[in-house]
């Protein structure tokens, strides 16, 4: 007996393949760039995706993307002591 639901994996890549026209319209090679990382981004967390299972296939594309992202930006500076 075969599989009745995708993994989550092959449901990602699906999702992306979907957003291949999106893409194709991106004009600039910085704006490429961008949703480049971005795909990157969802990609990386599989494995904590398809551990959580969410029935909710954006939501954990979502966290991932959003965590990735977060994951490269500068650290926040130390908040400013309180002058005396």
């Amino acid at each position: 007996m075969g599989r009745t639901a995708p993994t989550y994996r092959q449901a990602l890549e699906e999702r992306m393949k979907r957003w291949d026209a999106f893409a194709r319209l991106l004009t600039t090679p910085e704006e490429r760039a961008a949703f480049d990382r971005i795909r990157t981004g969802a990609r990386r967390y599989v494995a904590q995706a398809t551990y959580v299972g969410s029935p909710d296939l954006l939501e954990s594309i979502l966290l991932s993307v959003l965590t990735d992202l977060a994951r490269r930006l500068p650290d926040e500076p130390a908040p400013a002591k309180p002058r005396r």
